[in-house]
């Protein structure tokens, strides 16, 4: 599906993440929390495309949100972050991905992200609230700093608000002096110790090697493949 979108809010919710919220102009883009689209941006001198999470949840109608990290590479973020202002047109295509939540699955879900890896996660843990699905849900989450902890204070308050969902936090770098939470990687203790159940759908996203590692501490818990889901953008 394509869609011609403006931006309607542009957010600089961390010191390397923009969030944009696109007005559809009346039309729904139906799509699965967790689910991707492609961003085609005409900037004058070529079209820059780029792939991003749907941040928002799949309940809204009329506008996507989307979650951009400033990278090294890569032209469609750079012009989002230096050159996008608000009315601008972009196109929008998708969505795309086989990483979503599952409406068959009635049981308890572990949601673990590293970084950016938050951004379809944060759909899910949205979707299953709003929808008042029931599903115990852990949100496991690590970053490299307090301040790239991206949504925390969303995702504390409906954690806060609705009983059957947890959340934890780790950064590897504290540098603010502030932190006083958990700090290190994410380990089996962390996971065990946060998992709601005995029986659980598993969803890991993150850069390549945090993936790896999460992947290979899943399986040290004896956790099938089957039972384990995982986005892999890098």
């Amino acid at each position: 599906m394509e869609v011609v979108a403006t931006i309607s809010s542009i957010q600089q919710v961390s010191p390397t993440v923009k969030v944009f919220s696109f007005d559809l102009g009346g039309v729904d883009l139906p799509f699965l929390p967790g689910q991707w689209v492609d961003l085609f941006i005409d900037t004058g001198a070529s079209v820059e495309v780029g792939g991003y999470s749907i941040t928002s949840t799949a309940l809204q109608r009329g506008s996507i949100e989307l979650a951009v990290k400033r990278l090294d590479h890569g032209a469609a973020a750079a012009y989002l972050h230096d050159r996008a202002r608000l009315g601008d047109v972009v196109q929008i295509q998708g969505p795309s991905g086989g990483f979503h939540h599952e409406p068959e699955w009635q049981g308890p879900l572990v949601l673990v992200a590293g970084g950016i890896g938050i951004t379809p996660l944060i759909s899910i843990l949205r979707y299953v609230d709003q929808s008042q699905l029931g599903n115990p849900l852990a949100l496991i989450y690590s970053a490299s700093s307090p301040s790239e902890l991206l949504f925390q204070d969303e995702i504390l308050s409906i954690a806060a608000r609705n009983s059957a969902i947890r959340c934890a936090f780790t950064v590897s770098r504290p540098r603010e002096t502030s932190w006083d939470g958990r700090v290190g990687r994410i380990d089996v203790d962390m996971l065990r110790e946060n998992t709601p159940g005995q029986h659980c759908l598993y969803y890991l996203c993150g850069p390549p090697s945090f993936q790896d590692d999460m992947a290979a501490l899943v399986a040290d818990m004896g956790i099938d493949d089957s039972m384990v889901r995982a986005e892999r953008w890098w």
